[in-house]
């Protein structure tokens, strides 16, 4: 399968390698072009033949795994920083697999454990760096911080081979005449001095790990603490809000009820001024009445004179 795999994306490679080659900058893991690059470095790792050659390839991978995390935590992807951390931590672990199986062979691994300590030392850095950044979450530097374990675990039990190893160089130069038990002693007390060098380093290293671990949950408590202080102001700035509100909503009643009692005494005066008037219509229609009965009473009186004195005038000879 994985010959098949190879064969497939070795075309891609002589077309596509110009671009990647060519890259300076690590691909952004969102990118389009991401899964194919990883890809690349797959099919690369499996047609590589040399174990100490495979060695650097995934030096080079962790160098780009610790990048890619970089650039997605700046991006504020979380989750996809973990799992990139998670890729470095499998790349550090594979660079020593690696190295022993290249051993083994019979191949010589000293320029190569060179390189792997130098951008191990200059990863290390940088991982220390990103814990000292104070925009990050916990869990990010949790991640953070495991890595740099790992890696500095990796890197004790590198050192710790490459002593004993020059131990034993030393002592075949060296000791070649002395005898088999003096030997083995001599080898039991660097041993045993080479493991307390080691506890030393592991204890040092799990110190740093606490002391990481420690820094975190101060900065997580602080976290907390800021946004417990920012949940506060905003419940303040809700309530003062809330208040305004009612205020204004207050004095829009206070404004519409005054409104509404202007209308209302308008209304009543108006009513007020109608009934009068209607009052004085009345009057003057009730006076109008009274005189013009009057003047119907004068009329008829008048009348009636007249014929009297015509009745009078007509009984005379």
């Amino acid at each position: 399968m994985k010959k098949v795999i190879a064969g497939v994306v070795v075309g891609f490679l002589l077309v596509g390698s110009n671009v990647y080659g060519a890259e300076d900058q690590v691909t952004d893991p969102n990118s389009e072009l991401y899964d194919a690059t990883r890809l690349i470095e797959e099919t690369e790792y499996e047609l590589t033949e040399e174990n100490s050659e495979k060695a650097l390839l995934q030096d080079e991978f962790a160098d780009d795994r610790l990048e890619e995390a970089e650039v997605v935590l700046k991006e504020g992807d979380q989750e996809l920083a973990e799992e990139l951390l998670e890729d470095y931590d499998e790349h550090v672990q594979q660079i020593e697999e690696d190295l022993d199986a290249a051993k083994e062979a019979g191949e010589e691994t000293a320029e190569v454990e060179e390189i792997v300590a130098d951008n191990t030392e200059k990863r290390s850095t940088q991982l220390k760096a990103l814990l000292e950044r104070e925009d990050l979450p916990e869990q990010a530097k949790a991640g953070i911080a495991k890595a740099l374990a790992n890696q500095e675990k990796a890197a004790l039990k590198r050192a710790e081979a490459q002593v004993k190893e020059d131990e034993l160089e030393e002592i075949d130069v060296e000791d070649t005449d002395e005898n088999e038990e003096e030997i083995t002693e001599k080898l039991e007390d660097e041993a045993e001095k080479a493991e307390e060098e080691a506890e030393k380093a592991k204890e040092e290293t799990e110190e740093a790990q606490v002391k990481a671990e420690k820094k975190a949950e101060k900065a997580q408590v602080k976290a907390e603490e800021k946004a417990e202080k920012a949940r506060e102001k905003a419940e303040e700035k809700a309530e003062k809000a809330r208040e305004k509100a009612e205020e204004k909503a207050e004095k829009a009643r206070e404004k519409a009820e005054e409104k509404a009692e202007r209308a209302r005494e308008k209304a009543e005066e108006e009513a007020e001024r109608a009934r009068e008037k209607a009052e004085e219509e009345a009057e003057e229609a009730r006076e109008k009445a009274e005189e013009e009965a009057e003047e119907e009473e004068e009329t008829e009186e008048q009348d009636k004179g007249n014929k009297g004195r015509g009745s009078e005038n007509s009984n005379r000879p």
